[in-house]
């Protein structure tokens, strides 16, 4: 996979070069817009470039596929580096979670979307959303913490949304950064979950 999104990029460059040198030679305009804002003006450029529209649709064919083949990648990283943290709670029966296809930034630091369930939430008891946040933090999140700061929590400038559903249709989330440390939590609905 890291071969694949080193040759796309290296395509993407060379294509991207050759359709930039190709717009110059037709509108100086052109060429401007083309070197620094092409992958924010596919329209203008496909409407206004008269040059090899292949080039051009292979082009914007790479620069969409750059982005997805990053994601890719970090998700297959993903899976095994946080196999340990969920191999284990798992088998603690603290937390059942799957890894969600998403992937965000912030901060320098890449956070992994979590969804879980536990089967502590049948027996916990609250009264509003602030409430979940915080039983689910010192039954479920804490203990957790101990096991994920020994597996994944090692893993530098990673962290992960932690999405806990509840009985209710509410879901507590976290946000973990690496080696441990909750940056916020709150809850939030299932139809925009830990969103």
């Amino acid at each position: 996979m890291l071969i694949l999104s080193v040759f796309l990029i290296f395509i993407g460059i060379v294509l991207y070069f050759t359709v930039v040198v190709d717009m110059f030679k037709q509108k100086i305009w052109l060429g401007f817009l083309g070197l620094f804002l092409f992958p924010f003006t596919y329209y203008h450029a496909f409407k206004n470039y008269t040059g090899n529209k292949l080039r051009m649709g292979l082009l914007l064919v790479v620069t969409t596929l750059v982005p997805f083949t990053y994601i890719q990648l970090e998700l297959s990283a993903a899976g095994s580096e946080l196999e340990p943290f969920l191999t284990s709670v798992g088998e603690s029966n603290l937390l059942s979670c799957s890894l969600e296809s998403s992937v965000t930034s912030s901060g320098g630091v890449t956070f992994y979307t979590l969804f879980c369930s536990s089967k502590l939430s049948e027996s916990l008891k609250y009264a509003s959303e602030s409430e979940l946040v915080d039983v689910y933090w010192k039954n479920i999140i804490q203990p957790a913490l101990s096991v994920y700061r020994d597996s994944f929590g090692k893993v530098e400038g990673k962290g992960v949304v932690l999405g806990i559903k509840s009985p209710s249709s509410l879901m507590a989330c976290y946000k973990i950064e690496n080696p441990g440390n909750v940056i916020e939590a709150w809850s939030s609905g299932l139809s925009e979950p830990c969103g």
